[in-house]
């Protein structure tokens, strides 16, 4: 979420940021990006939005009351999972807001011109167990207008995921889900379940614990009673027994015309956070109909800097996508990466690879600082967060000459093709 501010923001000032006509985005940077999209002219203040985000992750406060209310209210529903109470506990007590609006409500941002398109992705964790996270099958987006599964061209508007469908046909409309609520599907926990299931009890047990200690009183309703506490209390407590997220109604159920029986036959999918398949969102932004010609990939995760990179070129190969030929030999320095690798190709994007942690940004540093910036780090303090920020720019001011460069090589080729 930091490093991609700190990204955005160095793209813009470099004068950068109008020639980008898609953001996609993957867990922790859906969060950047979510929070941008209510500011519908944030490309043109991002001075502002930053101080905003730096605010909200230091000053801001959490309430337990506001977080007891939230979990009631969502174990009312048939498909309250984990994600819930992850994003009413865990992402609230991260980010320190519970935001009501809605993705749907980014239409006129997205819209504009003068921001880029936002794409967030999930993946479908049952086909992401059979079909692996090279399948277009895995992969489900997000975008103001539709939520879509990626493999199938399928989709609804946004304002009616979750919602109920039958046979293609609307059943039972259910109100949008909040934005608080998506914070918590694209950004759950990515590691194993083992680890994540002992974490989950752990705070299962410690927030109740602090609940009954507490004097302080969530607002009660007529609906807000022993029985509502006994409902998510019973439900929490199943669902991490059976490990259930991301659950959400079918919006193919039973419809024909799709080649996927086990999917139609499903009522209900379960979508999780898009990093346990690949943890950047090159299968969005590839998508042939979007033709993009040049991918600036920022690569944000912990461990190899180059893990994604190799990801997206299998993905490309066995959905026989267009992707550059990627020279292995060059990624072979996990632990000292250099910042920018640019990889061209005939009749493919060309991308360019920026490690966030790198030789030129922190010399002799690499491993300190991916240790002192995991992802997993719930607090930072605005020094660091400033830090943090500082970082993830150098990639895009010490870079800006190659990332012009190919932008002027790209548009070459592309009046040569038209010419010829």
């Amino acid at each position: 979420m930091i490093a991609l501010q700190g990204t955005l923001q160095e793209l813009q000032k470099q004068g950068l940021l109008d020639t980008i006509m898609y953001l996609c985005g993957v867990s922790g940077a859906t969060w950047c990006m979510s929070a941008l999209y209510k500011q519908g002219d944030w490309a043109e203040k991002m001075e502002t939005v930053k101080q905003l985000i730096c605010d909200a992750l230091t000053k801001s406060t959490w309430s337990l009351p506001k977080a007891m209310q939230m979990l009631l209210e969502a174990a009312k529903d048939e498909n309250y999972s984990l994600t819930d109470f992850w994003a009413y506990t865990i992402i609230y007590g991260m980010l320190h807001e519970l935001d009501k609006s809605h993705l749907s409500e980014h239409r006129g941002a997205a819209e504009s011109g003068n921001n880029p398109y936002p794409i967030y992705a999930a993946v479908d964790e049952r086909s992401f167990c059979k079909a692996t996270e090279y399948s277009p099958a895995t992969w489900f987006e997000f975008t103001p207008h539709e939520a879509s599964f990626l493999g199938y061209r399928a989709s609804v508007p946004m304002e009616l995921f979750g919602s109920e469908f039958k046979k293609g046909e609307l059943k039972n409309q259910k109100e949008e889900k909040i934005l608080s609520y998506l914070y918590g599907l694209w950004g759950s926990c990515i590691g194993s379940k083992e680890e994540n299931e002992r974490f989950i009890i752990e705070l299962f047990h410690n927030f109740f614990k602090r609940k009954m200690k507490t004097s302080e009183p969530f607002r009660a309703t007529a609906d807000s009673s022993a029985v509502d506490l006994g409902r998510m209390l019973a439900k929490t407590s199943y669902d991490i027994l059976h490990w259930k997220w991301g659950t959400t109604n079918n919006f193919l159920y039973k419809c024909s015309g799709v080649q996927a029986p086990e999917l139609v036959n499903d009522k209900v999918v379960s979508l999780v956070d898009a990093g346990i398949a690949i943890n950047c969102a090159y299968p969005l932004v590839l998508r042939p109909e979007r033709k993009v010609q040049l991918i600036l990939s920022f690569d944000y995760g912990p461990g190899d800097p180059f893990k994604t990179l190799k990801q997206a070129v299998t993905y490309c190969k066995d959905n026989c996508i267009p992707f550059p030929e990627v020279d292995e030999k060059l990624l072979e320095d996990t632990e000292n990466p250099s910042d920018c690798y640019i990889f061209r190709g005939e009749g493919a994007p060309t991308v360019m690879h920026f490690p966030l942690f790198n030789k030129v940004n922190c010399p002799g540093y690499v491993t300190e600082w991916r240790i002192l910036f995991t992802p997993v780090r719930f607090l930072y303090n605005e020094k660091d967060i400033h830090k943090l920020l500082h970082t993830a720019s150098l990639n895009v001011s010490n870079n800006k000459d190659k990332i012009l460069e190919e932008i002027k090589h790209i548009v070459a080729r592309s009046r040569k093709k038209a010419g010829s």
